[in-house]
């Protein structure tokens, strides 16, 4: 970090630069790697100190391998209903990018919806010898047991593609919340197997991992952490979150405020420096 001020007189200003610090986690075994800065600013206006933590995190390596993120979520088809006949749609996706566009994230995502069915075959009996206890006896006796062979056929693929917008606010105080627009998907080609059903598979499904893959890599408890320890003791809360767009970086901004007495404040900028 880099301290520009620590004397705080009524009405000054303190300002503290930390970072980029790189905060890595794997997202289905694929390493990416957020850049993380932050900029401390301290104002004191009378007996009352506040304190404002901008936190930025550059999430350009996430962007270079949204591609790959996208494809390594793969869902396999589930078994066959042994009772009856069935089919099971699958949504996979195929590739991806990942943009900046004003205060949002623009995704674009390539994909397949996978008709599997489940054809049940003829009932096939056979004699078996069993054990089988008789009274105080356990005599092997032949017992006719029937089963029916279940086969699993893709009948047929619907590739599709289509774009969702996601925005980065503030929660509660504590947290931020991503909030995603509903998925604009469209199919690609003849419609032949994939419904209006499965269409809506797809954009849950498209949901729930660009929600689990911005969640890894904006994690808040990990971001926090590259604040100063000192200052990590503030009860500082969420004012504001978004996106914004940096020369082609998708970054996830953050700002935190709390509020202490001077004399708390300087004391622990005069830990921070000294540590620095």
């Amino acid at each position: 970090g880099t301290l520009l001020a620590i004397g705080l007189t009524p009405g000054a200003t303190a300002q503290l630069a930390v970072g980029p610090v790189p905060i890595t986690s794997s997202i289905n075994d694929i390493p990416i790697t957020v850049s993380v800065t932050s900029w401390i600013t301290v104002n004191s206006v009378g007996d009352e100190t506040t304190v404002e933590a901008r936190i930025f995190a550059d999430l350009i390596d996430l962007q270079k391998k949204f591609s790959d993120v996208v494809g390594s979520f793969k869902r396999s088809a589930r078994n066959c209903n042994r009772s009856a006949d069935g089919q099971n749609p699958v949504v996979s996706f195929k590739s991806g990018s990942l943009w900046p566009r004003n205060d949002q994230l623009i995704m674009f995502v390539r994909g397949d919806i996978d008709i599997w069915s489940c054809s049940v075959g003829p009932p096939q009996s056979a004699i078996r010898w069993e054990k089988t206890k008789v009274s105080f006896l356990t005599l092997k006796l032949p017992v006719r047991r029937t089963w029916r062979n279940v086969k699993r056929n893709m009948d047929g693929t619907q590739p599709f593609h289509g774009t969702l917008l996601v925005s980065l606010a503030e929660k509660d105080g504590a947290n931020v919340a991503l909030r995603n627009t509903e998925p604009n998907l469209r199919l690609d080609g003849e419609p032949t197997f994939a419904t209006n059903a499965n269409l809506s598979l797809a954009k849950t499904d498209m949901n729930e991992k660009v929600s689990k893959t911005l969640r890894s890599a904006i994690n808040l408890t990990k971001l926090k952490d590259v604040l100063p320890k000192e200052l990590q003791k503030f009860n500082m809360t969420i004012s504001s979150a978004r996106f914004r767009d940096r020369g082609g970086h998708a970054i996830a901004e953050i700002n935190l405020v709390g509020k202490a007495s001077s004399l708390t404040t300087t004391s622990l900028l005069q830990q921070i420096g000294a540590g620095l």
